[in-house]
């Protein structure tokens, strides 16, 4: 499966009053995971919404964490996403964070291939995730972005 990775620096606005990084960031970074993971596979999600204006993104419906270690400010952290579970209407992103080989973080998310209900906009129903999209994210594969915070 194409999988991509992003570099992100840990601030001291990331973390918390015990000096670790506070939980609700990194599902604020899984978001960007899933975003990078679309953009690095050749695919935008902003791009597929324009292009379909009843498409609504992909909607998370389940995401669970397991803290294995910290993370703490000035450390540098990878955050790995892939695709682990294609279904009809839904797949699951596998996430991994890590500081210098340590794993810190493993989650998953449930996600549905969103798009507006025929004559109600605010809305929404699963449908069939397009084969273009299936493909792209199935290909082996892997990209990098570096950045900081």
């Amino acid at each position: 499966m194409f999988e991509a990775t992003l570099e992100i620096r840990v601030e001291w606005g990331h973390c918390d009053p015990a000096q670790i990084v506070f939980n609700p960031n990194y599902f604020h970074w899984m978001e960007s995971g899933l975003h990078w993971l679309f953009e690095a596979a050749g695919l935008s999600l902003t791009g597929l919404m324009e292009q379909d204006p009843d498409f609504r993104g992909a909607p998370l419906v389940r995401s669970d964490a397991t803290f294995k270690a910290v993370a703490r400010v000035g450390d540098l952290m990878s955050l790995t996403t892939r695709v682990v579970r294609w279904g009809g209407r839904s797949f699951d992103l596998g996430f991994r964070f890590a500081v210098d080989g340590t794993v810190v973080v493993e989650a998953t998310q449930t996600r549905i291939w969103g798009r507006a209900v025929p004559g109600e906009a605010h809305r929404l129903q699963a449908v069939a995730v397009p084969d273009h999209i299936r493909d792209a994210l199935s290909r082996p594969g892997r990209a990098v972005l570096r950045r900081a915070g």
